[in-house]
C-alpha cells in the first residue's frame, strides 16, 4: 500500500507522541537507583511510583474518555502531551518524594487519554483494514522508547543525574507536540457516547481484557525492576546497565517491525509468539546458567515484549469497529491495572529479597495468557 508523504510525517508524529509518552512512563525503571537515592528512598518507593501512576489512570481513563468525546482527536493527544511536559518538569525540580508523586499524577491523568485515540488516530489515516499496520507503526515509538529512550535516560542518569535526565523528556514532549501540530491534520470525534457505552459493553472484549491482564501483570512485574534483574543475573550496574537495555530495546523493534507484518493476516499466531514468547524468555533466565545466558535472555525478552500492546490494541480495533476510542478505554484500564498489580508484585517479592519471584510472575503470566488466546475467538481474523 503507497502511502503519501504527509501521511507518512503524520504517522511518524504520533510514534513520535508514543516514543515520549512510553519514555515518561518508564522512567522511573530507568533512573531506579538514581531516584531513590536522590529522594532517599527505597526502590520500592520507586516502583510505587511506576503503581500509582498505573492506579490513576485506571480509575480516570474511561470517565474521562467520555468527557473528552467531543474533542478533535488532535487537540486530546495534544493537551495530553502538555501534561508529561508540566509532570517531568515539576518532577525534575522535586525536593522530595511527596512532590515526585504528585509529578508523576499529572502525566497519568492524560495517559489513558492519550492511548485510548492514539492507535485510533493511526487507522484512520492508514484507512480501513489497515488497523494492525496502522497500530504497529506507530507503536514502532514504543520499541524506540525501550531502544533510545530508556538507555538515553538510564546513561543520562547515570552521568549528569536524574533531574537532567528527567528535564530532557520535557523537552522532547514539548518537541513532538510542535510536530503534531504542525503535521496531523484536525480529526474531529467519530459517534455518539451513548454507542459508546454499548462498546464498554461488549462482552466479546473479555478476553481481550483478560489476556491484557495476564501479560501485563506479568510482564510489569519483572520489567519495572529490569535494573535490579540485570544488576542480580548479569552483574551490571550503572552507565553499563544503559548498553543492555540499548540491546534490549534494538530486539524490541526488530520484534515489532515483525509483528507488524504479520498481525493484520495472522492475528492469532501473532498472539502467541507474543505471550508465549514471553514465558519462554522468563523460564531461560530462571533456568540458564551464567550471565552470558541471563544477559541473553533478557535481550531476547524485548521481541515478544515489543508486541504486547499491538497484538492487544489491534484485537481491540478489529473486535470493536463502531467505538474504538471508549473501547480502547476499556483496555487501556485492563493494561494499567495489570501494570499496577504488576509493579506491586513484584516489589513485594523485591523488599524480602526474592527478586526470582518477579521472573516467576512473569512467565506465570506468559503462559496463562497464551492459553486464554488460543481458546478465544477474539483474536482470529
Amino acid at each position: 500500500m503507497l502511502v503519501e508523504p504527509r501521511t507518512r510525517l503524520a504517522l511518524g508524529a504520533l510514534s513520535a507522541a508514543c516514543f515520549v509518552s512510553v519514555t515518561s512512563e518508564n522512567l522511573p525503571v530507568a533512573l531506579l537507583p538514581q531516584l531513590a537515592s536522590g529522594l532517599a528512598v527505597g526502590d520500592s518507593a520507586i516502583g510505587l511510583l511506576m503503581t500509582g501512576y498505573a492506579l490513576v489512570v485506571a480509575v480516570s481513563v474511561v470517565p474521562l474518555v467520555a468527557l473528552t468525546s467531543r474533542w478533535d482527536r488532535r487537540m486530546t493527544a495534544l493537551v495530553t502531551l502538555g501534561m508529561i511536559v508540566v509532570s517531568n518538569v515539576v518532577l525534575a525540580i522535586a525536593p522530595d518524594y511527596g512532590v515526585a508523586v504528585a509529578a508523576r499524577l499529572v502525566a497519568a491523568v492524560g495517559h489513558g487519554v492519550f492511548w485510548s485515540v492514539v492507535a485510533s488516530m493511526a487507522a484512520r489515516l492508514l484507512g480501513p483494514g489497515q488497523g494492525g499496520r496502522a497500530t504497529a507503526v506507530v507503536f514502532a515509538g514504543n520499541s524506540l522508547a525501550f531502544l533510545f529512550g530508556l538507555s538515553a535516560s538510564s546513561w543520562l542518569g547515570a552521568t549528569l543525574g536524574w533531574r537532567p535526565a528527567v528535564l530532557a523528556v520535557a523537552v522532547v514532549a514539548a518537541l513532538t507536540a510542535l510536530v503534531i501540530r504542525l503535521t496531523v491534520g484536525p480529526m474531529p470525534a467519530g459517534e455518539p457516547a451513548d454507542r459508546g457505552r454499548l462498546v464498554i459493553a461488549d462482552r466479546s472484549l473479555l478476553p481481550v481484557h483478560l489476556t491484557t491482564l495476564l501479560v501485563v501483570t506479568g510482564h510489569f512485574a519483572a520489567f519495572t525492576y529490569i535494573t535490579a534483574i540485570i544488576a542480580r543475573y548479569v552483574h551490571l550496574t550503572g552507565s553499563s546497565t544503559s548498553l543492555l537495555l540499548f540491546a534490549h530495546g534494538t530486539v524490541g523493534l526488530v520484534g515489532l517491525v515483525l509483528i507488524g507484518r504479520h498481525i493484520d493476516r495472522h492475528p492469532r499466531a501473532t498472539a502467541l509468539v507474543t505471550t508465549g514468547g514471553l514465558a519462554a524468555c522468563m523460564l531461560a533466565l530462571l533456568v540458564l546458567p551464567g550471565p552470558v545466558a541471563a544477559g541473553a535472555a533478557i535481550v531476547a525478552w524485548a521481541g515478544p515484549a515489543a508486541g504486547i500492546g499491538v497484538v492487544l490494541q489491534a484485537a481491540v480495533l478489529r473486535v470493536a469497529k463502531s467505538r474504538p476510542d471508549l473501547a480502547s478505554a476499556v483496555y487501556i484500564v485492563a493494561f494499567q491495572i495489570g501494570i499496577a498489580l504488576g509493579a506491586a508484585l513484584g516489589g513485594l517479592g523485591l523488599d524480602h529479597g526474592m527478586l526470582p519471584a518477579a521472573v516467576v510472575i512473569a512467565a506465570a503470566g506468559g503462559l496463562t495468557s497464551a492459553i486464554v488466546v488460543r481458546r478465544s475467538a477474539a483474536f482470529e481474523r
